[in-house]
């Protein structure tokens, strides 16, 4: 059976329709724009379909083209800017990885994965608690790795440790030492010691790293690692 079904308006108007066989004609409709009085199409194509314009759609919504991800309070940006060297035509997520560790403060801290902060002293003299490294106000000092190299012949204690901004005095058993011993050096024996920590130390924020010796020792302290 032919498609188009003649129907009564009239002489007779053929409608088209589509041959469903036994289930009968199949009506074909137009989509139009349904504004009161108006008959014009909507416009389609054959390959592609409806025409959709992306532009209407309200930002920060999900559109097509677009990957949109959020956790339900922080959106993950896109990169439009194309700054990185790649092409105009390229959009980049912007994120950043990030390892965390859980302080003594049982919170977690985000570390750096470049590890690249070196404070190094020498000192001739006796020391009180003199600053090796000073953190920036409110961060806290993080030690991956300590070297202590004496020279000279006087002997004597060496103490590197943790304390307050007013605190220069060190108390055993109450201060927060990294490194607390002794070199007795000689003309043909200047002793040292390197170390580098498995798990890096952590000191209070806004204490300063500090260095305490017994007598007018020649020593080198030097120290790695980052504020958090």
């Amino acid at each position: 059976m032919a498609d188009g079904v003649a129907i009564t308006a009239g002489s007779g108007t053929t409608i088209a329709t589509d041959d469903a066989g036994a289930t009968g004609h199949v009506q074909i409709v137009k989509l139009a724009i349904s504004a009161d009085g108006s008959a014009t199409p909507i416009s389609a194509d054959a390959t592609f379909g409806l025409e959709v314009d992306v532009s209407r759609i309200a930002a920060g919504t999900n559109i097509i083209g677009k990957t949109y991800l959020t956790d339900g309070t922080s959106d993950i940006s896109v990169d439009t800017l194309h700054n990185d060297g790649e092409s105009s035509t390229e959009n980049h997520l912007n994120v950043g990885a990030k390892i965390a560790g859980l302080n003594n403060s049982n919170t977690w801290d985000g570390i750096r994965a470049n590890v690249a902060v070196n404070k190094t002293v020498t000192q001739t003299t006796a020391q009180t608690g003199s600053a090796v490294w000073t953190p920036a106000a409110g961060k806290a000092v993080v030690i991956t790795s300590l070297q202590i190299q004496s020279y000279g012949v006087t002997a004597g204690t060496v103490i590197v440790w943790f304390g307050g901004s007013a605190d220069t005095t060190y108390t055993r058993g109450t201060d927060f030492p990294i490194f607390d011993g002794e070199f007795a050096p000689t003309a043909t024996n200047k002793p040292g010691v390197y170390v580098t920590f498995p798990t890096h130390i952590r000191g209070t924020a806004d204490f300063v790293l500090r260095l305490t010796t017994t007598n007018a020792q020649s020593i080198t302290v030097s120290v790695w690692g980052y504020e958090i």
